[in-house]
């Protein structure tokens, strides 16, 4: 049996040799599911920033259309107040006087109207699908309503809003929480709301009637 003793220390060799490869096999599966999740976390953090530079030029489009909409509104207002004056002259010297003066004591026209309030709308669905720019003043105009009422409005239907700014702070804190682990997409609405202690009551914006 003495023949045999080197094939008994070849085989123990090989058996090594195996459990080291099977070893060095599972810590190379464990490296490539981590790489695959911190690469999975990646792309949810990258896919939040596309959303929030999709919605930053939906809000750029809203304002430039806002600005134009109120330009054309007070050009409009201010050719009505000269047509106005105009008409008011050709009557008696008192109630021309009588028209200017009421036309100086008006409020701007502008002022009964909204214009240029844009906002960051995100619905139940949340993050990163449920998620646009919205003009409250569009909205107001279009509806009658103070803009006040249409903010609470949305909220009261589970909308979420936020000015562009609090929403960039926002993503990047998502994306942090992507990237750590902590957080998966996507997020509700019910989720976000809790992150930024939005579920918590908060008070009606007070709506003010101007006479």
């Amino acid at each position: 049996m003495e023949y045999l003793k080197p094939f008994h220390s070849q085989l123990e060799n090989l058996q090594s040799q195996a459990k080291k490869l099977n070893e060095s096999g599972l810590a190379l599966n464990t490296l490539f599911a981590q790489e695959e999740t911190r690469l999975k976390r990646e792309d949810e953090a990258s896919s939040l920033r596309a959303v929030y530079r999709t919605v930053v030029e939906q809000l750029q489009r809203l304002e430039g259309t806002e600005a134009s909409v109120k330009r054309g509104h007070s050009q409009a207002n201010l050719i009505l107040s000269l047509g106005g004056l105009a008409v008011a002259a050709m009557g008696s010297k008192s109630k021309q006087l009588s028209a200017i003066t009421h036309y100086l004591l008006q409020p701007p026209a502008d002022e009964q109207q909204s214009f240029g309030l844009v906002m960051v709308c995100i619905g139940p669905k949340g993050l990163p699908d449920d998620v646009r720019g919205v003009s409250i003043s569009q909205l107001a105009r279009e509806s009658g309503r103070p803009q006040p009422e249409i903010i609470n409005k949305l909220r009261e239907d589970g909308y979420l809003l936020f000015s562009e700014h609090v929403f960039s702070l926002l993503i990047d804190r998502l994306a942090c929480h992507v990237r750590a682990g902590k957080l998966n997409l996507p997020v509700s609405g019910d989720k976000l709301a809790e992150i930024t202690g939005l579920d918590k009551p908060k008070p009606r914006i007070k709506v003010i009637e101007t006479e």
